[in-house]
């Protein structure tokens, strides 16, 4: 089986995106890392071994129009399944292997795959409680087959300001492709998160820099503010 991992970068330090390539390499079996450079391509990666470096102008979607972009060049390639990886976060070495056996065990076209929270600082918070398959899925956790190649094509063709909340349209889209699916519930990623959210789902007080996604009232689109400012907008003290 042929894998593409897809991982779209913008700005990232050269050491994040290593870290970010190199759980790659780790990957047992035949996988090809597709870095997509969203408009400021690091020239480093040219020389990385197993990359396919792709560089686009950059398009300010939150990484939605090169994942797009690398998608449909691993298809045309003849790629068997396809993952996505942001570049700031990185793989234990057994997921793709892990990702292999569940489809192996279950024949499903799309597996699902629990994620591990992270912080800027490296402290573990935590495995996720919202991306679970069923409710949410994050973009990080999918492993597609060929069969759900065509869900890819959510990350192209919509409004721009629909960008800020991709990934649910993306999961949208796995859904009503009606793919048969299973969910490994023991974490092979490491998500790095900034959002205030996942320090609540862990009992603790966001940072004021944290980020929250909201569509205030009278807003016609979602933006993102930091904690701080959310709380100075919905009057929360403390």
């Amino acid at each position: 089986m042929r894998v593409a991992v897809i991982s779209a970068y913008c700005k990232e330090p050269r050491h994040v995106l290593r870290r970010c390539h190199e759980s790659v390499l780790a990957q047992s079996g035949d996988v090809t890392h597709f870095m997509i450079a969203d408009g400021f391509p690091d020239p480093d990666v040219d020389c990385w071994d197993g990359v396919v470096h792709i560089k686009i102008p950059n398009h300010a979607d939150y990484g939605d129009t090169p994942r797009g972009v690398g998608a449909a060049c691993a298809a045309a390639e003849g790629f068997d399944a396809i993952c996505f990886l942001d570049a700031d976060n990185w793989y234990e070495p057994n997921h793709v292997a892990v990702m292999k056996m569940v489809i192996e065990k279950t024949g499903v076209q799309v597996v699902t795959t629990a994620r591990r929270i992270v912080t800027i600082d490296g402290r573990v918070l935590g495995t996720c409680t919202e991306s679970n398959g069923v409710d949410f899925n994050d973009t990080n956790c999918y492993f597609l087959t060929r069969a759900a190649f065509p869900s890819c094509a959510a990350w192209l063709f919509k409004e721009h300001a629909e960008a800020i909340v991709g990934d649910r349209r993306f999961w949208k889209a796995v859904q009503a492709g009606g793919y048969s699916r299973a969910h490994q519930s023991v974490p092979t990623i490491n998500y790095v998160s900034t959002l205030a959210f996942h320090y609540q789902m862990f009992g603790e007080t966001p940072p004021g820099d944290s980020k929250v996604i909201v569509r205030l009232r009278g807003d016609s689109a979602f933006r993102m503010l930091s904690y701080d400012e959310y709380k100075t907008v919905v009057g929360i003290k403390g």
